[in-house]
């Protein structure tokens, strides 16, 4: 009862308009909602980082959808690919053309998104209390080693943010990224922290997808 009363907390803070830490499928973060200029500004002020764009979590394959540039066909035969193959939702973040009318002010500079979709609890109840996806982004000041201990969060980063959502364990790896490079038709893997995992995605999408080596 408790943590599912920390869950609605964490949720109410981020309908608010505060900043929170949550664990999430991965690892811990910091997560607001991405419509906030003022909680984004937060985060980047937090962590000491630069115009670099902050992923996005959602729970909704609809929404997820929406923030894509979906209509290029590329885009939505890789990400209809991911679900039927159940990598998705999964601990995979997928870079890719964003949606030309998303209104997001930290991306406005940039073509494309990164987005996670996760079935991660916390996660939905707070994106089905605000309707839209969050940001989430590492504890951390940019360049430094990602904590995910959770009693060294409360000792050093709890003053950073308004509400912080503890649970026993978290995620011991961030995910996998993968971009789709439009103009070339082809994937590419950025990040692979598990490289068992990478291998058994990139088996299940070379049939269909090239994939740079």
């Amino acid at each position: 009862m408790l943590y599912e009363k920390g869950i609605n907390t964490a949720a109410e803070t981020v309908f608010k308009g505060g900043v929170i830490i949550i664990p999430t499928d991965t690892i811990y973060g910091f997560s607001c909602d991405p419509r906030n200029d003022h909680a984004v500004g937060r985060i980047r002020q937090i962590k000491a980082r630069d115009s670099k764009p902050f992923i996005i979590l959602d729970s909704s394959p609809e929404r997820l959808l929406s923030i894509y540039f979906s209509s290029d066909m590329f885009i939505s035969d890789f990400i209809g690919l991911m679900i039927s193959e159940k990598i998705w939702p999964g601990r995979v973040t997928l870079i890719a053309d964003k949606n030309r009318d998303l209104e997001l002010d930290f991306l406005k500079e940039f073509d494309k998104i990164a987005v996670r979709y996760t079935d991660n609890n916390v996660v939905k109840a707070i994106c089905d209390k605000i309707r839209f996806g969050i940001v989430s982004t590492s504890i951390n000041v940019s360049g430094e080693e990602e904590i995910n201990d959770i009693g060294l969060i409360k000792e050093d980063w709890n003053d950073r943010a308004d509400f912080i959502l503890e649970r026993g364990n978290s995620g011991k790896k961030a995910s996998t990224i993968i971009e789709l490079i439009t103009e070339d038709k082809k994937i590419r893997f950025l990040r692979e922290p598990d490289k068992g995992s990478s291998e058994k995605i990139k088996k299940m999408i070379s049939d269909r997808f090239d994939i740079c080596r």
